[in-house]
């Protein structure tokens, strides 16, 4: 078996065990639609499907690589291992402040504007050509999350500005 396989078993029984103790937290008669015990619950879901994943993966992998009779190819030696580890630091640090700015304009910009601010701005980092196109997801995905959020799960997110200057365009 390989070695993405074992991490992937090992990553299943953990989701597992984490799934269990997640059953174990009192549900509250003050508890809405969503239970102390419903992000613990999801997070474990979420991590035995990737585990599965990676398991099916592995073997998908193996068995391609056995299909074809020949062994993977070696990674060859980065002569330019230092520039790149330091230019994928410089990438990460890019992601963090995207996330800092984020939560500096969303009590004024309010959820719905910055979380679409957020995945533009992040597909546009990531390499995606600014445009109708990228726009239109960024403001659907924008849609999605408050629609989740705020509508389904009655999770109270940050207005913004906007609804006190409608007020006070109105009065």
């Amino acid at each position: 078996m390989t070695r993405d396989a074992w991490i992937g078993f090992v990553f299943l029984a953990f989701a597992v065990v984490y799934w269990i103790a997640a059953d174990g937290i009192r549900i509250s008669p003050l508890d809405g639609p969503v239970t102390a015990a419903g992000l613990p619950k999801s997070l474990a879901y979420a991590l035995g499907g990737l585990a599965l994943l990676l398991i099916l993966r592995s073997l998908a992998v193996k068995w391609m690589a056995a299909g074809t009779r020949r062994p993977p190819a070696a990674a060859e030696p980065d002569e330019e291992a230092g520039s790149s580890n330091f230019r994928e630091h410089l990438r990460a640090a890019g992601m963090l402040g995207l996330g800092i700015g984020y939560l500096l304009v969303v009590p004024y910009l309010g959820y719905t504007l910055a979380i679409v601010g957020l995945l533009l701005a992040t597909a546009i980092y990531a390499g995606a050509r600014f445009g109708l196109k990228t726009a239109a997801i960024a403001g659907a995905g924008g849609l999605f999350f408050y629609l989740l959020f705020v509508q389904f799960l009655h999770i109270p997110l940050p207005p913004g500005l906007w609804p006190e200057l409608l007020r006070s365009l109105q009065g």
